[in-house]
């Protein structure tokens, strides 16, 4: 794991290029390394994991290729072993040197052959081509600026700014801003900044003469393969598991310190089972709440002493998260309204104080095996509302219409929203209509400048359509974010063993009856996970990894919400209609606290990376 920056600008020198990879310095903070040749500049930030010798030092070269590379390549050893039977030698046992070598032999199609999370940089010297390269799953980030003849690119947002000026560090991409306002994080290729742009999961970018083109290596399509439901449940069980085995012991593969942050819920309790069985030792990582609402560790802790791992826990109190809340826009440097952002940074910490270097957490099992409730719900409602009919639904959105300017402030929203879900409109666009925190009437008097954002054209059963748009959004754009940044802001390594593309393409095929069957999600997973674990040990409710943020902001965090809110000169909300909602919050009145904490968050972000301090 490690941070990338660098660019193609022959005006451009190493001053440049070092404050970008100053910039992202917890990212890698055991080396630092730095390319510059002909107006081309590759930087890197190091953290050691596998090959801690000198040999693994990047930016790395070979014949007329240079590499700077972020990330793990787990089946680097069968990669290395293909390679040298057809001639190439190793004198490192890095991963790094495989890629390198990998990418000489069969250039961007070397890809395929990984098993691995990674953003790559590649100059090819004789080409006079830059390649950037990013992971199937999107574990890995790469941002991108591109102008002419100008490309810059960086494993963050926050390494660009020194690239950007001074109108491109406040130009926001209205797309982005109402995508966040939406959903709580910037979705797809988009950027908060209008100048910058993601690399997609999957893709790879090729520049050269001034040109940047972009295709899609790999993609999965959300399918249930019809040979399938022919086949034994035993069987099916059977091929699962010996894919779980494979993906979760690759993520152990390092010459470091591995643990695992360990909740009560189904995919992590699967992970510490079955890598307590099939890898060894194991160390756990644990945070609780005050609030027994949302606490899991006294379950955790069953699970841990159960499977005989070395255990760590620690509470997360309010005064903690509010700490946090300092470091907050470091550690985030995009407009970020997932409120386990904090959680996460916590047992992050947790994890590095205890001497890991990497941690496995687990996201995915919920997109891939049918295992959020809101799954059952949005299409319990939608049959709903297709009952209803045309007629009936026209007839319900304009009571509603009519109600909503004289209901009372606690009403308002939830009558807006109503109105919405009965429009005529795709199931994808409804699913995403029911996501969203509030109606787009209220977005709009708060944000003067949004847009109505959905999802697109979704195909196939409903549940499909629901785990595809969360599989390509949600968990790349939101979740692997999260982790991705609440690691590196300790610098240490997060891993996701539920991303292995052999999982993916499974899970992605697998008959929904074995994904949600009478109701209960994640069928097949919870009948592997009986294998390994008692059932009383994970039939548990689920909570989900969040933290109790409405009570917090209402009880504890007040005074640091209405200061900053009051103080911010961003220009992108309504003053009066900011007031006001800042007013029934102090009078302790019923508010949209997720609303009140994106507006927080986009705030603080903007006070944070808007201003010249934004590339210290």
């Amino acid at each position: 794991m490690c941070g990338i920056a660098g660019f193609h600008d022959p005006s451009q020198g190493a001053d440049l290029l070092d404050r970008m990879t100053r910039s992202i310095r917890r990212r890698g903070p055991d080396d630092t390394g730095a390319f510059l040749e002909n107006g081309i500049a590759l930087g890197h930030r190091r953290l050691a994991v596998i090959d801690l010798s000198p040999a693994g030092h990047q930016p790395m070269m070979f014949e007329n290729l240079v590499l700077v590379f972020n990330g793990e390549i787990y089946n680097y050893r069968e990669v290395a072993r293909e390679l040298e039977s057809e001639g190439y030698r190793f004198t490192s046992s890095s991963d790094s040197e495989v890629v390198l070598k990998a990418f000489h032999r069969w250039g961007p199609t070397c890809v395929d052959r990984f098993i691995g999370m990674f953003a790559i940089a590649i100059w090819d010297r004789a080409e006079r081509a830059l390649y950037l390269i990013r992971d199937r799953a999107g574990v890995k980030p790469l941002y991108y600026y591109h102008r002419g003849e100008r490309l810059a690119f960086a494993s963050e947002l926050r390494a660009l700014h020194p690239w950007l000026s001074p109108d491109e560090r406040t130009d926001i991409d209205p797309d982005a801003l109402s995508h966040f306002f939406s959903y709580g994080y910037v979705g797809g290729e988009l950027s908060i900044l209008r100048s910058v742009r993601k690399l997609p999961a999957a893709h790879y970018l090729k520049f050269t003469d001034g040109k940047a083109e972009i295709k899609r290596y790999w993609d999965v399509d959300f399918a249930e393969n019809e040979q399938w439901l022919e086949r034994k449940e035993e069987d099916l069980l059977d091929e699962l598991e010996s894919i779980v085995v494979s993906a979760f012991k690759y993520r152990m593969v390092a010459d470091v310190p591995v643990g695992v942050f360990l909740s009560a819920g189904i995919d992590s309790s699967l992970v510490t089972a079955v890598l307590a069985r099939h890898h060894g030792p194991l160390s756990t990582f644990t945070i609780g709440f005050d609030d027994p609402a949302y606490d899991e560790s006294a379950d955790a802790r069953r699970i841990a002493r159960h499977l005989g791992t070395d255990h760590h826990e620690a509470t997360l109190t309010p005064g903690a998260a509010h700490r946090l809340l300092d470091d907050f826009y470091d550690i985030y440097d995009e407009p970020h309204g997932d409120n386990s952002c904090i959680p996460t940074t916590f047992v992050a910490g947790l994890a590095k104080a205890n001497g890991m270097k990497v941690v496995l957490s687990a996201d995915a099992g919920d997109e891939l095996f049918g295992g959020y409730m809101r799954y059952v719900e949005f299409m319990r409602r939608w049959r709903q509302v297709e009952r209803a009919g045309p007629a009936a639904r026209a007839v319900g959105r304009n009571l509603m219409r009519l109600a909503s300017p004289v209901a009372g402030q606690a009403n308002r929203g939830r009558l807006g929203r109503y109105a919405e879900l009965l429009e005529e409109q795709p199931f994808l666009d409804f699913a995403q209509t029911m996501l969203r925190p509030a109606p787009s009437s209220e977005f709009r008097r708060l944000v003067p400048g949004f847009r109505d954002r959905f999802g697109g054209e979704g195909k196939g059963a409903l549940l499909n359509q629901l785990s595809e748009w969360d599989f390509k959004r949600y968990m790349v754009d939101d979740i692997l974010v999260k982790v991705d940044r609440a690691t590196m802001y300790h610098s240490i390594e997060g891993r996701e063993p539920f991303l292995d593309h052999r999982l993916v393409e499974f899970a992605a095929q697998l008959p929904i009856r074995y994904k949600i069957r009478d109701g209960e999600t994640k069928y097949l997973l919870k009948q592997l996970l009986a294998r390994y674990l008692p059932e009383p040990l994970f039939r548990l409710p689920k909570r989900g990894f969040a933290a109790p943020l409405n009570d917090w902001v209402r009880d504890f965090y007040q005074d640091r919400f209405i200061e900053v809110l009051e103080g911010g000169s961003t220009g992108h909300f309504d003053r009066r209609e900011l007031s006001r909602l800042l007013d029934r919050y102090r009078k302790g009145l019923p508010i949209n606290y997720t609303l009140l904490w994106f507006l927080f968050s986009f705030q603080s972000w903007y006070d944070r990376w808007t201003g010249p301090a934004a590339d210290e």
